[in-house]
């Protein structure tokens, strides 16, 4: 995202506020990050393709839930944009804050894209690699069923985050193998930390020697049947074939 695009949206939605220049009450770190969440969740909406009209409405949701969430309304929000924009040296910390943020995201985009042109011919891994929920879906588990043949050992694998306000029920990962006699053997993955630091997560599953291969399946997500609305980042998904 590019600097005078922040700097466009933070006029324009003076332009809105109420009169007068309050006194922010929202800490500017935290205001940092909002902003940041926003320019995010509309980069996100618009390499999806949507059109702007789609774009403009959902991301009004999202930032709706994003006040809920950060425990502010959007008159607070209007008001701490209003009063920035009126105190040049305070906006120039925030923008250079914000600024900061979409660099390195900028920079951690770069690297999954390295990352994603040096997939190897035994990734048998046929859907999307990037992932963002809610914005994907307030629960999905992202599913997924492949069709493969050869046994051997599987290990699906992908860069995760869960933000603190997540609400998953009993997290995991889970890979399942289903024979042509349709037997299954599964594994899942626990121990999600929910606190908004990217890690590595990965599930291994040797199928049965002296059984038919016909679909691997599972989820990426995967979670209790309580699970309400989901705060993920998911990238560089992988699932990868040895013979051992």
């Amino acid at each position: 995202m590019k600097k005078h695009q922040i700097l466009t949206l933070a006029l324009s939605v003076a332009l809105a506020a109420a009169c007068g220049e309050p006194q922010p009450d929202i800490p500017e770190d935290k205001f940092a990050e909002i902003i940041f969440q926003m320019h995010r969740a509309d980069a996100i909406l618009y390499v999806k393709g949507l059109s702007d009209g789609s774009l403009h409405n959902d991301s009004l949701s999202y930032y709706n839930d994003l006040f809920i969430k950060q425990g502010i309304t959007r008159r607070q929000f209007l008001e701490a944009i209003d009063w920035y924009v009126n105190h040049p040296k305070q906006y120039k910390d925030l923008y250079d804050k914000v600024v900061k943020k979409m660099s390195q995201m900028e920079q951690d985009e770069k690297h999954r894209y390295e990352v994603k042109a040096d997939r190897d011919s035994n990734d048998v891994w046929n859907m999307r690699s990037d992932w963002n929920l809610p914005l994907d879906g307030e629960t999905n588990p992202i599913a997924f069923n492949i069709d493969v043949k050869k046994g051997g050992t599987y290990i699906l694998s992908c860069d995760v985050t869960y933000y603190e306000d997540d609400l998953s029920d009993n997290p995991r990962t889970t890979l399942i193998a289903v024979y042509s006699d349709n037997t299954t053997d599964e594994n899942s993955v626990y121990g999600v930390v929910k606190d908004g630091k990217e890690r590595q997560v990965s599930v291994m599953l040797k199928t049965n020697p002296n059984k038919q291969l016909k679909q691997l399946k599972g989820w990426v997500l995967d979670h209790s049947n309580e699970t309400e609305k989901k705060h993920i980042d998911c990238y560089n998904i992988q699932l990868k074939h040895t013979d051992e």
